[in-house]
């Protein structure tokens, strides 16, 4: 082999690599962002992942940029928790990938941040807007509103704040013409404004192939529900199709206010499919999958979804709940672990399924006090009966697994291979600011009741160029309180509140569990079942010692042998003691700061006893 070949290899000629290439086999350069040749030839179209991981602390929300190299173009991106936690957004950065990661655990998680970086520059379609929202409240979409035998239900979907918000579960962009979406950027927001806020997981983040055009993939979002059924009694003259006349809680926990507003990636390509892959994750376990594309084709983007078809179908089919457990995918990436700069092959996604098998689904419908002739009662939505006597109509119980599809998208790239400049400036982003998840301050309402997330004046749109700047290094993200880092004002742009595991102003003090104590009834003392009794409790916040007594953020609870039983909301108030059983129960009240979306409880043992009327 003559010297004019090792010239063309350049600078990743090592000892090694000229034995392979004497050989005549293909050369992959081992400099990072060299691109890959061929003997004889110039750069190949490939596909890399530009990967950098952060710590986000227990009970925190941090974010992560990947940045492309200066002579490659960001197609879209993805993300891997390790650990607890999951994305509430991930969204174009210039040519880089942004992604923020909830942890709701006690313990440290991981969050990986991927851009998927061609060595090309393919034709994008500019201009998109943020439009679409998917909400997180929920309820069944063949309700009911009129009572049966006369009446009408008046919940939070009839004339509450949440009136529309139902209708709203998915979102669906689409993008024009010949261009293909490769998959869809998302960040958070609120469905109603004024209300606590706190993030729920995605249920789908996938692109299928659509009906009329299979070369045309569709992007498709959805939330896990955060809506949970009200377990009070509503009277009612005849049961029949007591399935369909559910009643919402109010107030509803924060998850239910989550939503996130969505932009599709639309990019011209050829030869578009969408690979598959299902696998059964077990209820409490989790599950990977892979998907690859044809040989000839490239990974230009992916997905997951939880489809959950038991809860799909007929009309008496069950609708999942907050408080029915979780369904949701931490990965959404190329294989993590790879090292940043690895050529993508197959799309990775780790289902993990917080469902317990076996138990009913929290929408079971139950008639209190009424027989089979009659038909007439209370109804009520729990998992258990109340007395020996209610009648069950509907139950659905968890599944032992559920499918979990993993997708990727595949395409031809029909533009030149681009080679790195011969001295690369180190690429660096600058941090847009990002909607925090768990920020209760709403922004301003476009008229509909709907809040649609703010972005900062100073993030960069998709497709545009990131800041530069010579200190950073490629691949890293910036260092949590530096000039790059996240909750520090960008130039010209309005500051975000910097998040529990974020570094801020050293006389800031981090936010913490609200201080919650139980005053009445003191331990060990006797609630009669069926009565009302008398509850108390004191809930401060952590700093700011500000008294939490809006009953929005409050709930009271009764740990009852088949699971909790919520008695009612507020620091103080008579609430009705649930038919439970002669015994020793842990009573429990729980209040959440809405500034940080953290939650504070106390317990203590009461004794439930017969009523004396």
């Amino acid at each position: 082999m003559g010297s004019g070949v090792f010239a063309k290899l350049g600078s990743a000629i090592t000892v090694k690599t000229a034995a392979v290439a004497a050989a005549g086999a293909l050369v992959v350069s081992g400099a990072v962002g060299a691109g890959v040749w061929a003997l004889g030839g110039g750069p190949h179209l490939a596909v890399v992942q530009r990967s950098v991981s952060v710590p986000v602390a227990a009970g925190g929300e941090q974010s992560a940029v990947a940045a492309c190299l200066p002579h490659e173009k960001a197609l879209g991106g993805g993300y891997a928790v390790t650990g607890t936690g999951f994305a509430t957004s991930s969204l174009f950065a210039g040519d880089a990938w942004l992604v923020a990661a909830y942890n709701p655990d006690a313990a440290p998680a991981t969050l990986t941040s991927y851009a998927l970086c061609v060595n090309a520059k393919p034709e994008f379609l500019g201009g998109g807007t943020w439009s679409e929202q998917a909400h997180a409240f929920h309820d069944r979409g063949n309700k009911m509103t009129s009572a049966s035998g006369g009446g009408t239900i008046h919940d939070l979907t009839t004339d509450g704040p949440f009136v529309g918000a139902a209708k709203h579960a998915s979102a669906s962009p689409s993008c024009p013409g010949e261009f293909t979406s490769l998959g869809t950027e998302f960040r958070s927001g609120r469905s109603v404004a004024g209300r606590g806020v706190a993030p729920v997981p995605l249920d789908s983040l996938t692109t299928k192939s659509a009906y009329s055009d299979a070369a045309k993939a569709v992007p498709y979002v959805t939330l896990n529900p955060g809506s949970r059924l009200s377990s009070g009694t509503f009277p009612l003259r005849s049961s029949e199709f007591i399935t369909h006349q559910t009643r919402i809680e109010d107030p509803q926990p924060p998850e239910a206010n989550y939503a996130v507003s969505v932009r599709p990636i639309c990019v011209r390509l050829s030869s578009v499919s969408v690979a598959t892959v299902k696998v059964a994750v077990s209820a409490g376990g989790s599950a990977d999958a892979a998907v690859s594309c044809p040989k000839g084709k490239l990974v230009v983007g992916g997905g997951f979804q939880f489809p959950a078809a038991n809860e799909t179908g007929t009309s008496e089919a069950p609708t999942r709940f907050f408080g029915d457990g979780w369904l949701y995918a931490p990965a959404d990436a190329p294989a993590a672990g790879e090292p940043s700069g690895h050529k993508v092959t197959a799309w990775h996604v780790t289902g993990r399924n917080q469902q317990k098998a076996g138990l009913d689904y929290f929408n079971s419908v139950w008639v209190e006090h009424s027989d089979r002739e009659t038909l007439t009662g209370n109804g009520y939505f729990d998992t258990h009966r109340r007395g020996p006597d209610d009648q069950e109509l509907h139950v659905s119980p968890v599944p032992d697994s559920q499918e979990l599809v993993a997708s990727a998208v595949c395409a031809t790239i029909d533009a030149k291979a681009t080679e790195p400049a011969k001295a690369p400036s180190p690429p660096a982003v600058t941090r847009p600011e990002l909607p925090h998840a768990l920020d209760p301050k709403p922004g301003p309402t476009d008229g509909t009741g709907s809040t649609p997330p703010s972005s900062s004046p100073s993030a960069p749109a998709s497709g545009a160029s990131p800041t530069t700047s010579p200190s950073a290094s490629p691949g890293t993200s910036a260092t949590p309180g530096s000039p790059n880092g996240p909750g520090t004002p960008t130039r010209g742009g309005p500051s975000r509140p910097g998040t529990p595991s974020q570094s801020g102003s050293p006389t800031r003090q981090q936010p913490q569990a609200p201080a919650v104590t139980i005053q009445q009834p003191s331990g060990g003392g006797q609630l009669r079942r069926g009565c009302e009794e008398s509850f108390a409790a004191t809930a401060r916040t952590r700093p700011g010692d500000q008294p939490l007594t809006d009953p929005q953020y409050t709930t009271w609870r009764i740990n009852g042998p088949n699971g909790p039983v919520t008695l009612g909301a507020g620091a103080a108030g008579r609430f009705l003691v649930p038919l439970l059983p002669d015994g020793t129960y842990k009573l429990v009240f729980t209040a959440t700061d809405p500034a940080s979306g953290l939650s504070g409880s106390a317990e203590t043992s009461v004794r439930i006893v017969g009523c004396l009327r």
